[in-house]
């Protein structure tokens, strides 16, 4: 592990329980990485979510975009780089980049975080966190304005696929709430196997409305384009009073080479 010119860089190596049945990297796995190396860059400025709770605060991440340019096969080694930019809003862009060992870009995300006061429920200014994290090259910066967030309709779709996943214990993290990373893994798995073993996944708009906790009941819609090569997805939580969306996502696809 290094941080030079503020960017954070580390090198692992893939493992077999990461990849589909074609050795191809799992997507969820690209976002564990992103995740990791956020995280381990924000405990390496003590700025990380067990850092900031003696402050009554934590990270939450709201948006993701990423676009993926190839699938590691296992046996690999990757390099993954991230940083944070300027705040931009009330928002900390973080970019994340993953090389295969040849030096071949994988993947370019664009994440915007959230420093949240645990007491209020409030946003932080994130100006009161930025300097921790050091300059970063002025090179690397990357638009941090997403655009509009993506929604569900689901009359716009000629097909809809419904999902209703468990909650398992392992989906819980540090901060008490199901991770990130299981509402995609929800979003595929409502997917049929034949389908998947035919595409992967080339670009994912993701945006995260609300918390949710283990003992919710979760239930996902998946709406198909013409095409079937672009999907919206929308996660709800139910409950008595209704419905309540918590995450909605487009995934556009390519056909498996």
């Amino acid at each position: 592990m290094q941080i030079i010119d503020g960017i954070y860089n580390d090198t692992f190596a893939l493992n077999s329980y990461e990849v589909d049945p074609f050795y191809h990297v799992q997507t969820p796995y690209y976002f564990r990485i992103m995740q990791e190396a956020a995280g381990s860059h924000s405990y390496h400025r003590k700025v990380s979510i067990p850092h900031l709770q003696e402050e009554q605060r934590t990270w939450v991440v709201t948006r993701t975009v990423m676009d993926i340019d190839h699938y590691a096969q296992w046996p690999a080694t990757l390099r993954v780089e991230t940083w944070p930019q300027e705040p931009w809003k009330l928002y900390f862009p973080r970019v994340c980049r993953l090389y295969d060992g040849s030096g071949t870009r994988l993947f370019q995300s664009l994440s915007h975080w959230v420093v949240m006061d645990t007491c209020t429920g409030r946003p932080v200014k994130p100006q009161t966190i930025a300097d921790r994290f050091g300059t970063v090259e002025a090179k690397t910066f990357v638009e941090p304005n997403l655009g509009r967030r993506p929604t569900f309709s689901p009359t716009e779709y000629t097909k809809t696929i419904t999902y209703e996943p468990s909650i398992r214990y392992a989906d819980c993290d540090l901060n008490q709430h199901v991770n990130n990373v299981a509402y995609l893994e929800w979003m595929l798995d409502s997917l049929p196997h034949t389908f998947r073993d035919a595409h992967l996944i080339s670009k994912v708009d993701i945006a995260y409305l609300a918390q949710t906790y283990r003992d919710d009941r979760i239930i996902v819609r998946t709406g198909i384009s013409d095409s079937g090569l672009e999907m919206t997805h929308e996660v709800s939580s139910l409950s008595q009073d209704g419905e309540k969306p918590v995450c909605v996502a487009v995934t556009r696809w390519i056909p498996r080479v």
